[in-house]
């Protein structure tokens, strides 16, 4: 649930509204430490500072780059160790689990928070299948994901993004998958989806915001303007999801030219894909939201 910004389409519009869209991260950056090469300079689609202050400790020389003041401010703040705060994307969540939570006591916080410690990923699974994944959530979730649902039409008001046809089925399949490959009792990414809450000691990696070049501006524009083989890499989460055509396609074309050759750009997508290594890419992902993760490489 990226914001985009562009000149003439995307999410945000020319005039991103000055919210704050997102308090945590849903992207896993092991996925990008995995196709980064040691050092890089990566441009990420800022977010909420998760990806900012992993691949910043991790060595690497990062640009965050959004159209997004608000946002971009507070990724700031949170990388030098400032507080949570919740954005549209956990606001949208927490109704949904609210709601879910009121008809089904399965759902309750105490269940759910004996759950989630639990460090067996197969028994996690099983616990999953069995009880949470029940009647109640696949009629909920049909409801308020469906065309007419009442987060659907929230999600298109705040990020610009139709849902995915199915999505409500997709994403208990991916909960489940997930929780069979990692445990969620130190899963930071369950703990959010299905709790609300911070995995209990979890942090990010504490960075000097002095050394990461925040740079408000539509990520398109910015591209655009880049000279050839300014990055090494670039991540950009799912901003392409719901995009105009013409605005993905300039994207892409103005990604692959600033980035060296070789360099990985990677992008996140609510959809499914046949894309098979796509696909395992996504399943890696302990994020338990995407469909498929594509890494494009600069001239291949």
């Amino acid at each position: 649930m990226q914001s985009r910004g562009s000149r003439n389409a995307g999410r945000s519009g020319a005039r991103p509204r000055q919210r704050l869209l997102h308090g945590w991260d849903w992207s896993d950056p092991r996925i990008e430490l995995e196709e980064l090469a040691p050092a890089s300079r990566v441009l990420v689609a800022d977010g909420a500072g998760d990806m900012i202050a992993a691949l910043t400790d991790a060595g690497h020389e990062v640009t965050a780059v959004s159209s997004n003041r608000q946002q971009l401010r507070y990724a700031r703040a949170r990388v030098a160790g400032g507080g949570f705060e919740p954005g549209a994307a956990e606001r949208l969540i927490d109704v949904a689990r609210g709601m879910v939570r009121a008809a089904s006591p399965a759902w309750s916080r105490r269940r759910m928070r004996q759950f989630l410690q639990e460090d067996d990923p197969l028994r996690a699974a099983s616990v999953w299948h069995e009880r949470l994944d029940n009647r109640v959530l696949a009629s909920l979730l049909k409801t308020m994901l469906g065309p007419a649902g009442m987060l659907s039409a929230l999600v298109l008001r705040d990020f610009s993004t139709p849902i995915p046809a199915h999505f409500d089925e997709a994403i208990r399949g991916r909960i489940g998958r997930a929780l069979r490959k990692h445990a969620p009792h130190d899963n930071p990414y369950a703990w959010r989806l299905l709790l609300g809450e911070e995995l209990p000691g979890h942090r990010l990696p504490r960075v000097d915001p002095s050394s990461v070049a925040w740079v408000e501006d539509p990520l398109l524009d910015h591209l655009e303007r880049a000279a050839p083989g300014s990055y090494d890499a670039l991540t950009l989460s799912n901003v392409t999801d719901g995009a105009d055509e013409r605005w993905v396609r300039d994207l892409r074309k103005a990604a692959l030219w600033a980035v060296t050759p070789g360099g990985p750009v990677i992008a996140r997508s609510f959809a499914t894909t046949m894309d098979d290594e796509a696909a395992k890419r996504a399943r890696r992902d302990r994020g338990m939201l995407w469909g498929s993760i594509v890494v494009q490489r600069a001239g291949a």
